[in-house]
């Protein structure tokens, strides 16, 4: 069987595309830590925002859903009228699309129809849809990215160093193979398009 190759996908304009995902560990004594955060790019691969922030959740479907909640209320804040939300989870992805749901009996169930309101109720283009994890990196590696012990939401206008080569990756449409990531010859490849660009700008 040939490997299926994966790649972040730019959105079309006039849309602008917002990654999410989240982290959920579990330790001893039912204790648990989540974060969540996002990552807004534009049809040219163009970084516009990004979110993170710890979040308590009872499960990693619980952490992924609130993850999707905050990008949707994020997009919207921003002005942002036209966008793609994208999770890696497909399980939260499906029932926030197909989910009927008239009086929630649950949290999970709030979460859920809170979202759909987002996307039904108010006056913009808005689409919610799965991707593949090897497409969401960028998203993945910002809810590793440190901010604080509180859980207030950290915005970030600009990105993080260290999300530099996925973003770059990202943006020139980088392949890699499913359930893999970028291998030593494409980081070194990045490194030295990383450089030039740097050169470029000084240069400017």
């Amino acid at each position: 069987m040939n490997p299926i190759f994966v790649h972040w996908n730019k959105p079309p304009p006039p849309f602008a595309k917002l990654n999410t995902d989240a982290s959920f560990k579990k330790y001893k004594y039912n204790c648990s830590r989540s974060s969540i955060a996002g990552v807004c790019r534009d049809e040219n691969g163009i970084w516009m925002i990004g979110f993170s922030s710890r979040v308590q959740s009872g499960s990693s479907f619980e952490a992924e859903l609130v993850a999707v909640r905050e990008a949707l209320k994020v997009a919207w804040d921003k002005g942002l009228r036209s966008v793609i939300v994208e999770s890696d989870s497909e399980s939260v992805v499906d029932r926030i699309r197909n989910q009927i749901i008239r009086q929630p009996k649950n949290k999970l169930e709030a979460i859920i129809l809170e979202c759909q309101g987002y996307v039904i109720s108010l006056d913009w283009s808005c689409v919610i849809q799965h991707t593949y994890r090897e497409g969401n990196f960028a998203a993945d590696a910002l809810t590793k990215e440190f901010v604080s012990e509180s859980f207030e939401l950290h915005v970030w206008k600009h990105p993080p160093e260290s999300l530099t080569l996925i973003l770059l990756a990202d943006k020139i449409g980088m392949e890699v193979p499913r359930h893999g990531a970028l291998n030593q010859n494409q980081i070194a490849q990045l490194k030295v398009l990383k450089r030039q660009v740097q050169v470029s700008r000084h240069l400017s």
